[in-house]
């Protein structure tokens, strides 16, 4: 009888825990589709008609908490340019972004009725109608693009292929970037400034490494990096006419420049006809294009997203601090830097510090938050800022 209440008693607890799983995924799931936020409405009590008042302060606490919804991944100084197109497209439309509220609280202060509530924002929604906008990519500082795409159309064999011409498929990924914000930087400028480094310029085509491209996005200050191949190719004429199927074939992969995450690979292909071998390839090159620009910005977007939303990693490279006060040093991040979730040693070399930091803020904020700050009699000195990795110096005062 004990050995078959142990077994139920067992049984009961592994489905307890289960459950506790699942609600837990399911919690999880939902804290990051929805923000729960608590704001304060009000509204003038004219001719006594506390009923009219209510619902004008109703309305006007959901504006708010739209507006503080938005404040989180949006930068205040964003959201003073854009005031107008947000006033449009966002705060007009509560309903939309609003799943539910209730009123916990109200009260009369000298003739206006002011009404707290707690309402759920539907965050999804809300961040996809922001990237339409052309507004969130704003909040992670508008990182700089670099296409280093090759292309070749082998029934044109006269036009170069590298990666620093203009040909259709960059031009079309670049008009595509720049109407979702991106800022590109030209290829063609930062290949002058290192055309005498043979290390990177000799026969580039032919071994366009991720150390290269890399190395190509820090000269050009790109914090993100498209490296890819486009072929177009003709084939034989269609059911006996002179027209002529041709196909193109474009691989690309995406990397960050500051940390060497790959953060999106795709492969697309496209089909044009026409009679003209070269002017059907070219078709064909643009198609896949416009497909590898639908497939890319999704996914860059993607991860920003998760950037805004949550922590993203903060990578602080530090010189001038030996190893005995690092420690302290930690100690000290953590109480200056706002919005610090953890630190993580990654390597000491040298007398120099390589540290990653789980924050909420952006790499600039951080940056701005350290400068000049004074840690054990040394001044800390910013030495190099990109989008995510900051070089700071201990220096005596």
């Amino acid at each position: 009888m004990y050995r078959f209440h142990s077994i139920i008693s067992k049984r009961f607890a592994f489905s307890i825990s289960i459950v506790i799983i699942f609600l837990s995924l399911v919690s999880s799931s939902y804290a990051g589709r929805y923000k729960h936020v608590e704001v304060e409405g009000c509204a003038n009590i004219l001719s006594g008609r506390i009923d009219m008042a209510r619902d004008k302060a109703i309305s006007d606490a959901l504006r708010r908490a739209l507006e503080q919804a938005v404040g989180v991944m949006v930068e205040a100084e964003s959201v003073v340019k854009n005031f107008e197109l947000l006033n449009d497209r966002i705060y007009s439309q509560t309903s939309g972004y609003i799943k539910n509220y209730r009123i916990i609280g109200d009260r009369v202060e000298g003739g206006v009725l002011i009404v707290k509530i707690r309402a759920t924002v539907a965050m999804k929604n809300l961040m996809k109608d922001l990237d339409a906008i052309g507004i969130l990519i704003k909040r992670v500082g508008k990182p700089r693009l670099m296409l280093l795409i090759s292309e070749k159309n082998m029934s044109f064999p006269e036009r170069r292929g590298d990666i620093f011409s203009i040909g259709v498929v960059k031009d079309t990924l670049a008009k595509k970037f720049m109407e979702k914000g991106f800022d590109l930087v030209d290829s063609k400028v930062v290949l002058e400034s290192i055309k005498d480094d043979p290390s990177i310029t000799h026969d580039l085509n032919k071994r366009l490494t991720d150390d290269i491209a890399l190395r190509l996005a820090s000269e050009g200050e790109a914090e993100i990096v498209i490296i890819g191949q486009a072929i177009a190719k003709a084939g034989p004429t269609i059911m006996g006419t002179s027209i002529r199927s041709c196909q193109a074939n474009f691989s690309a992969r995406v990397i960050s420049a500051d940390s060497s995450e790959v953060i999106a690979t795709f492969t697309t292909s496209a089909v044009a006809a026409h009679v003209n071998p070269v002017t059907g390839g070219t078709e064909a090159l643009r198609e896949a294009a416009s497909k590898m620009a639908e497939k890319l910005i999704p996914q860059i977007l993607a991860k920003w997203k998760s950037q805004v939303a949550g922590t993203r990693t903060v990578k602080l490279v530090v010189s001038g601090l030996s190893f005995n006060n690092l420690k302290y040093f930690k100690d000290f991040l953590r109480t200056h830097v706002r919005g610090l979730a953890d630190i993580y040693e990654r390597s000491y070399r040298n007398g120099i510090n390589k540290l990653d930091l789980q924050v909420k803020s952006s790499a600039k904020e951080i940056a701005e938050e350290l400068s000049n700050k004074v840690f054990r009699k040394r001044l800390i000195r910013i030495t190099s800022l990109t989008g995510s990795v900051i070089r700071i110096r201990l220096v005596a005062r």
